[in-house]
């Protein structure tokens, strides 16, 4: 557990209670000046050659692209878009089925310098109209055989086969981009009834990708299982990090995601060696998968049962917590058996908190309200200045630039006298429907 100077004499102190505040490792070298299509774009010129994707489609058969392939599709994507008049630091909607060309669209965006916003394959397009009305998207990105569905779309609606067709001219590249431009929205359920964008920029998310693998350890050599909806910001984790490090992505076919008979049997058959995973999913797997090496929990809360199960030699399993208001994760633990389950320790460059409901920092070994501050703390809700006002706060423990803004994400927590942090519910009546966060309030 880092420290201040006044906690460490505390802590020396056994008659002090130690306050409940600890921060990650702290790492510069992982703040980079960086947007995600020039992360990528060096994984490009490194590997070139090394398969990038490799989708297994129920029709189509197997189909794979090397990074290289990956990269000029991409850039047909974007070269496209900024001719339709995309700028730098636009939103560009994003529905379209599971497949290569999903991860096409989606890097493209990123290279045109846009941010996309992401729609599960199952969302309604009313729900998608309030969405990109609300964002004041530039356009969406959708699939020839969606067309009809989407008539009453105001925005422009660009197919993903035309964005794919050949350049006549010289690529457009993307201008002006900076870290500060926004990399995605996600629209979480709010209670209101309206849901609410989080903008997350892209200094943030390449941070988070190299903080969060310094811990994991994710490499090259890895095979990475992508199951989750590119709407579910647990994707970033399975993709944009395996983008990091030049790993391969083996996306598998939606009726494979919602097999658990056939999935672990799909990863074994393939010699899948990174499993990212809500705890349910793995739950229900009826055998063991020994060929994966790393097995990255969140989402959801994790049951002990499951640690006792599947934390053997041949896996390393870690549990991840964060809300989408914080980058993905905050916080990440090893699981061992006969061991607490816990969220562990904040990310490198990350902090956590717990304060009661007067925002009082509590002690070590007190319940309380869970906050996080550090680099992963996104700026607000999209146009929602009242709510962004209510749960992002000025950091008043803040040593650092990077601390001064905190988010209260409304998670009852304990910090222990290990540094660990155990979560023991909400402070409001919000759910979780794997994985998804769900306001009783909306569906009221």
């Amino acid at each position: 557990m880092t420290t201040t100077s006044n906690e460490n004499d505390q802590i020396g102190n056994p008659t002090t209670p130690v306050r409940a505040i600890v921060r990650g490792e702290n790492r510069p070298d992982l703040l980079k000046h960086e947007v995600l299509a020039d992360l990528f774009e060096k994984t490009v010129n490194r590997t070139p050659n090394q398969v990038a994707l490799i989708f297994q489609d129920d029709v189509l058969g197997k189909r794979t692209l090397t990074y290289k392939q990956l990269n000029q599709e991409a850039d047909l994507i974007a070269h496209h878009l900024i001719k339709n008049g995309v700028v730098a630091g636009q939103i560009v909607g994003l529905w379209l089925p599971r497949g290569i060309e999903l991860l096409v669209a989606q890097l493209g965006i990123a290279k045109a310098g846009a941010a996309w916003l992401p729609f599960d394959t199952e969302t309604p397009v009313d729900r998608i109209i309030v969405c990109l009305e609300d964002a004041n998207a530039a356009g969406l990105i959708s699939d020839a055989n969606w067309l009809p569905k989407l008539e009453t779309v105001p925005q422009a609606v660009w197919t993903v086969e035309s964005l794919l067709a050949p350049a006549t001219e010289p690529f457009n590249r993307r201008k002006d981009f900076l870290p500060s431009h926004p990399a995605y929205v996600i629209y979480t359920s709010g209670s209101t009834g309206k849901p609410k964008g989080i903008v997350i920029n892209q200094g943030s998310i390449c941070h988070f990708l190299r903080s969060e693998n310094a811990v994991l350890g994710v490499q090259s050599t890895d095979k990475v299982y992508q199951g989750f909806s590119t709407a579910f910001d647990m994707s970033f984790e399975e993709i944009w990090i395996s983008y990091l490090v030049g790993a391969t992505l083996w996306i598998a076919p939606k009726s494979l995601t919602t097999d658990p008979d056939a999935l672990p049997l799909a990863l074994i058959e393939n010699k899948i060696t990174v499993l990212h995973a809500v705890p349910t999913l793995l739950a229900l797997f009826s055998i063991d998968v020994p060929n994966l090496r790393i097995i990255n929990l969140g989402g959801e809360m994790c049951p002990d049962s499951l640690v006792e199960r599947w934390a053997l030699p041949h896996h390393q399993i870690f549990n991840t917590y964060g809300p989408t208001e914080a980058t993905v994760s905050a916080s990440l633990a090893n699981l061992n058996r006969g061991q607490p389950v816990t969220i562990g320790k904040p990310l490198p460059n990350y902090g956590l908190l717990v304060v009661d409901d007067q925002f009082n920092l509590l002690n070590v070994g007190q319940t309380g309200e869970l906050c996080i501050f550090g680099m992963g703390v996104a700026d607000g809700y999209l146009g929602r200045p009242d709510l962004t006002a209510e749960k992002f706060i000025k950091n008043p423990w803040a040593e650092t630039p990077e601390e001064e803004k905190l988010y209260k994400t409304g998670d009852l927590a304990i910090l222990d006298e290990q540094g660990q942090i155990a979560l023991l519910g909400r402070t409001d009546d919000q759910i979780k429907i794997r994985g998804f966060r769900v306001e009783l309030g909306e569906i009221e």
